[in-house]
């Protein structure tokens, strides 16, 4: 496929190369010269406000032409039945410029430009342009894409698409291993202290008998999560902390004995990655500190990565990651809500809008969290199958990557997590039915 521009910036050659060759699958050439589609009998994309009735035109509204932030009102609207950005009114063949739309999403343009954070410093779901008009629960990318395909097959029907496969990756976080296990006896005296104050006796009883070693601590759930998994012939991807203890970082250090065991089990069986600490998202040095020390704990290199608390500042914890060896990032997604924070379900590059060029971190974006419906939408078990399923459905049509993020604790069926069990052996159930298709 060849596409024609006259300005084939670090923008358009990104954002092209995503939607034409990882989602499409097609191989692409671009071009800057009409001399290259004059007459020619390879199928093509015309990127420019000419007009060649032989190709596929799609009117550039300019994003892709610019530099660095503009802040531009930016206002959705509809064609074909779809949610879209960027309409265009001239003769084309697609009614809204799809590169530029999809490189918006992806390349997060919104999470730069000034917002109101919320009591952690992120960007909240209430903020995006995807909540305020209604499609944050779509992977309109990836329909975007279908729309151009479309046109594709519309100019050059012998076009052949290869097909997309769904793919599901559960991922588990560990912010705390033990509820009540391997605590430094001041925390553990806190501990009793404030169940006693609350007059939660239930929580002292617990406590004490998981301590004289009677009963398992209830976030000590790992054996249930590797035989689940096992036997669905699922491989998580864990995510481990490796930082110390503050206001909102409650895990074992890793000089523990037994914490230290749990990381090199579930490194010997399944693929892992760090979880930064609260504090990491704008601390390099401190992101480092951890990456060397859960290395140096699992024996292996640490690629993979997930912040605490989707703590993600644009582009500053990116380029702290990618600064830092990380390759693969899973923050990407919303705590309040399932959906698509980028509009989509395909792993895609990190492209850093102040320094205008595209990197090898890769995003994976997740779409499903088990706190979202448990601490944010406050849904019964019942109306959050229903939506989980029904996003998984959406990413299904898409042919897209499917991942979930669970804690360990979530599996111990105990207070918040009572009767929850079954919505994430549905997801499981649900996954593999598509899977198979």
């Amino acid at each position: 496929m060849l596409l024609y521009s006259p300005l084939a910036g670090p923008r358009l050659r990104y954002i092209a190369s995503h939607l034409v060759t990882e989602i499409l699958g097609l191989d692409l050439q671009i071009v800057s010269s009409v001399r290259d589609i004059a007459g020619t009998e390879r199928p093509f994309i015309n990127y420019s406000a000419a007009h060649f009735p032989a190709g596929v035109n799609i009117i550039p509204c300019g994003l892709l032409d610019e530099k660095g932030i503009t802040g531009k009102p930016v206002r959705a609207g509809r064609h074909n039945g779809l949610p879209v950005l960027f309409r265009t009114a001239g003769v084309d063949d697609t009614g809204f410029d799809i590169l530029a739309a999809s490189f918006f999403m992806l390349s997060r343009y919104e999470e730069y430009l000034p917002f109101k954070k919320d009591r952690h410093g992120r960007f909240p779901l209430a903020e995006s342009i995807a909540y305020r008009n209604g499609f944050h629960m779509e992977p309109l990318v990836e329909q975007w894409a279908g729309e151009l395909k479309k046109a594709i097959l519309r100019k050059f029907p012998a076009v052949v698409f290869p097909a997309r496969e769904f793919r599901y990756i559960p991922t588990i976080d560990i912010d705390i291993p033990w509820a009540y296990k391997d605590r430094s006896l001041l925390r553990t005296s806190g501990g009793f202290a404030r169940a006693l104050l609350k007059g939660d006796i239930n929580d002292i009883v617990s406590r004490y008998r998981v301590l004289a070693g009677g009963d398992q601590d209830p976030y000590d759930t790992f054996s249930h999560i590797f035989r689940l998994h096992d036997e669905a012939g699922l491989k998580p991807l864990f995510f481990l902390s490796a930082g110390t203890y503050s206001r909102y970082d409650k895990c074992v250090p890793l000089n523990s004995p037994q914490y230290r065991k749990l990381v090199r089990e579930i490194s010997l069986r399944y693929h892992t990655g760090i979880h930064p600490s609260y504090y990491s998202a704008i601390d390099g040095e401190l992101m480092g500190k951890e990456i060397k020390i859960l290395s140096h704990a699992t024996e292996r290199p640490v690629s993979g990565s997930r912040q605490h608390y989707l703590r993600l500042r644009m582009p500053e914890t990116y380029r702290l990651l990618d600064d830092n060896g990380i390759t693969d990032d899973y923050t990407m997604g919303w705590a309040e809500a399932p959906g698509f924070r980028a509009c989509t379900c395909t792993p895609f590059l990190f492209y850093d809008l102040m320094r205008e060029r595209s990197t090898n971190l890769r995003i994976w974006p997740f779409q499903i969290m088990d706190g979202s419906f448990t601490d944010y939408m406050h849904t019964d078990p019942l109306q959050s199958e229903s939506l989980a399923l029904n996003i998984i459905r959406k990413i299904g049509e898409a042919g897209g990557t499917l991942i979930t993020l669970w804690h360990n604790e979530s599996f111990c069926g105990k207070g918040r997590w009572k009767n929850r069990e079954n919505l994430y052996l549905n997801i499981i159930k649900e996954a593999a039915l598509w899977v198979k298709k």
